[in-house]
């Protein structure tokens, strides 16, 4: 019985010598660093070269649009122009005015009409002739969908 109580008190006393260096606080600050240096890169605030050489401004026309090909019977889908890199998806009004052709890729200048709860409806679309829109970025663009 006797050993057993000197084995048991030896294990505590093993347990307690060993884990008793590891769980001291350390009173040691001379060599801290600020936490900002570990804070990770944020890479949304680097620009690469081909950015920073090549700026690309680029302006939108305010009412002339591609129609898009995500335009139903009841919505139509309308694509900013020239980039046609927004896409704004719209309820047509009751009785839509069309004036030329208002098919898929076609450059049209649409109408709104709002009410009074805040709701936009297209009313009009009005094929824009002058402007040829580009038939292969309109084929590309239906390839990479599929």
């Amino acid at each position: 019985m006797r050993k057993i109580f000197l084995f048991v008190f030896m294990v505590v006393i093993t347990a307690w010598v060993s884990t008793s260096c590891r769980m001291a606080p350390s009173t040691d600050l001379g060599d801290t660093v600020e936490a900002k240096y570990f804070e990770p890169y944020d890479s949304t605030k680097h620009k690469t070269t081909r950015q920073q050489a090549h700026p690309v401004p680029i302006q939108d026309s305010l009412d002339i649009y591609v129609i898009g090909p995500a335009s139903t019977s009841d919505r139509v889908q309308l694509l900013s122009y020239p980039s046609r890199r927004d896409t704004m998806v719209y309820v047509k009004g009751r009785h839509i005015k069309v004036v030329g052709n208002a098919d898929f890729y076609h450059v049209v200048r649409a109408k709104f009409w709002i009410s009074e709860a805040g709701d936009t409806l297209v009313t009009r679309l009005e094929e824009i002739k002058d402007i040829v829109p580009d038939q292969e970025e309109a084929t590309k663009a239906d390839r990479n969908k599929e």
